[in-house]
């Protein structure tokens, strides 16, 4: 009996079992069946929100809107923002609905607040600017070069969930412009900019343009005047130029126009003239004078001028100084230094090198005392011991600097050295005092030549050199 239980209630589950397979079956084909009936069943269209849609012209989801009143999407009024420039351009060809655009950018102000914008075009991007109320359409240069025209559609999404396009036919996106100057040019705008203020114009954009403009102007102004009135006088001066009675009329005219000038105003012409004249001869006559007073000089010999003598004189011959003229080239200009061939010694630049500069070296002689002079300078041989002392030999040479300046006006080339000689004798005669003095303290006094008084020319009297014989 129990066995017979447990086999029953073992036939009942399978019996179950059985049932709920067969059901699972049979809903996994029903329920596909099911799904698609119900998606090829027609939807019913809003009526209202087809209306809107032919009414406004715009493209709102009109089954996502399930009341009947009016959207943002069509009440939206797109107005085009307008630059002032050249290079972009915006015109209107339907209120809110089709645009002309030129240029590389576009700009749209919109009256609702959009949430986002799209193009699907390619080579355009659109973007929203502020608080969603403006739209900047963004061509590259590729979008629409030239005067080849692109349409392009624009998207806008708005908070309700409806949506509104309108359309853009773009032109000239390959046109840049840049706000930089070339620095090649800004030399050239700030001398316009100058020009342009100095005249009184303003200097701005507009200033400069109407100071350009004006000078334009007169330019083709004065040309247009005066082009045809040269080319004419060049024409006729060339033609004046060919034809021989024309060089004959020219050359009488000239000829009787200096017969006028010289019978009118000859007389100046001729003072002139004589001016000129007078001033050569006087100008000869200064130089034969000084030529003159130079040959009378070199045959003035030492021996006759006073204070000097002929014993005084031989001393001096031995440097070859003779004359008067010779002892102003010694004193005043030097001695030209000989070479071994007896001519001029000259310097590698061919300049002539003087053995002694006279009595400008004898200036420079430190300490200056008598030694020193007969020792380190030109008077060597003439103040060698018995013969004369240095304050004797510079007033042999003021002396006959002396006689130069009187007898034979030379002072413009001897007095400078002259004076220079007297300012010698006195430092050498105030050093040789003081010289005197510091021995005479010290009881030993022994100058040579000093033995002798001296006579009003500073030469020892009784010596050798002294006076005329």
């Amino acid at each position: 009996m129990h066995a017979h239980t447990t086999s029953t209630s073992g036939r009942a589950g399978r019996r179950w079992l059985t049932i709920l397979v067969a059901m699972l079956a049979l809903t996994s084909v029903v329920m596909p069946v099911a799904a698609t009936a119900t998606e090829t069943t027609p939807a019913r269209l809003d009526t209202s929100g087809v209306v809107a849609q032919a009414t406004n012209n715009t493209t709102a989801n009109t089954s996502a809107n399930t009341t009947s009143g009016p959207t943002t999407a069509s009440q939206v009024r797109i107005t085009p923002a307008i630059p002032d420039a050249d290079y972009v351009s915006v015109t209107v060809v339907e209120s809110d609905e089709r645009f002309n655009t030129s240029g590389t950018f576009a700009t749209f102000a919109l009256s609702e607040s959009v949430d986002a914008v799209r193009i699907e075009q390619p080579n355009a991007e659109a973007r929203l600017l502020g608080s969603g109320s403006v739209v900047q359409v963004q061509y590259d240069q590729q979008a629409a070069p030239g005067d080849n025209p692109s349409l392009y559609t624009v998207e806008l999404f708005f908070a309700d969930g409806s949506t509104r396009t309108f359309d853009l036919l773009a032109t000239n996106t390959d046109v840049t412009a840049s706000p930089a100057i070339n620095p090649a040019y800004e030399t050239h705008i700030e001398y316009l900019e100058t020009q342009a203020a100095d005249m009184g114009y303003d200097a701005d954009p507009e200033g400069v343009r109407a100071y350009v403009e004006n000078r334009e102007e007169r330019a083709e102004f004065f040309e247009g005047l005066w082009t045809e009135q040269v080319k004419t006088f060049i024409g006729l001066r060339i033609a004046q130029a060919a034809s021989p009675l024309d060089w004959v009329a020219g050359i009488a005219i000239i000829a009787l126009v200096a017969y006028w000038l010289n019978r009118r105003h000859g007389w100046v012409l001729r003072i002139q003239q004589l001016a000129v004249s007078r001033a050569e001869l006087v100008r000869e006559a200064v130089r034969q004078e000084a030529e003159r007073q130079r040959n009378a000089a070199a045959k003035h010999p030492l021996s006759d001028v006073d204070g000097i003598g002929n014993n005084a004189q031989r001393f001096w011959t031995k440097m070859g100084v003779e004359t008067v003229e010779n002892m102003i080239q010694v004193s005043c200009k030097g001695i030209v230094a000989a070479d071994e061939h007896g001519g001029a010694k000259t310097d590698a630049d061919g300049n002539i090198i003087l053995a002694h500069q006279g009595v400008d070296d004898l200036t420079a002689v430190e300490p200056l005392t008598e030694r020193e002079l007969r020792e380190n300078t030109w008077l060597k041989p003439v103040i060698l011991e018995g013969r004369l002392r240095a304050s004797t030999a510079l007033s042999h040479i003021e002396q006959a600097l002396l006689v130069a300046e009187k007898d034979y006006n030379r002072g413009a080339e001897v007095r400078e050295t002259r004076l220079q000689v007297q300012e010698l004798i006195k430092d050498l005669q105030g050093r040789d005092d003081g010289t005197a003095e510091k021995h005479s303290r010290q009881g030993k006094l022994e100058l040579p030549g000093d033995q002798h008084d001296r006579d009003p020319t500073g030469r020892p009297s009784g010596s050798p050199s002294g006076g005329d014989d």
